[in-house]
This record gives C-alpha cells, structure tokens and sequence, in this order.
C-alpha cells in the first residue's frame, strides 16, 4: 500500500497494491468523483485505502449522515467519516505494468 505522503501530491504518480500497478490522478477535484470509480482515500491518520465509491460523495444523503459508503475491491462494503478523509484521488488499473 502507499505511503501517506500522497495525501499531498499534486501531479500524477503510480502505486502499487498487491500485484497490481495504478496511476493515481491527485488533480481530480473530491467533487468531480462517482460512484463506482476507483479511489485512494488517505484517512486523516493511518495508511491509504484503495477502495470503490458507492455513492455520490455531493449527495445531500451524504452530508447528512457526515459519511460515505466504499467498498473494498472485494466487495466489502463499509462507510468512512467524512471528517476522517483528509483526500481522495482518482486511480487506474496501469495497463503497461
């Protein structure tokens, strides 16, 4: 899993998590993400999390309750503080590998 120090990027970079490559994109604004895409949450403290947006993070549901739901790539589902997210960045599979 990457390091906490891309909580802070701002170009893209790559990760690796288990065997695979992803080319993480920081730029993409937290308001521009749907359910369904891939993200690396970076939690306030603790490591980073790959996982998939389940819902709409802009959702008036999501406000509300002050959490989102992910899930893992799995398919565990479980939901993160939105207090607790100090930044989200979109990912992708890095075909080249």
């Amino acid at each position: 899993m990457p390091s906490s120090e891309g909580r802070t990027a701002t170009k893209p970079y790559r990760v690796r998590v288990g065997g695979v490559w992803y080319w993480v994109d920081p730029a993409v604004l937290r308001s521009a993400l749907e359910p369904g895409d891939v993200i690396l949450v970076y939690p306030v403290t603790g490591d980073p999390v790959l996982a998939i947006l389940q819902q709409d993070i802009n959702a008036a549901e999501v406000a509300a309750a002050g959490a989102v739901a992910l899930s893992s790539l799995e398919g565990e589902r479980f939901a993160m503080p939105l207090a607790e997210i100090a930044a989200l960045h979109l990912t992708a599979v890095d075909d080249v590998q």
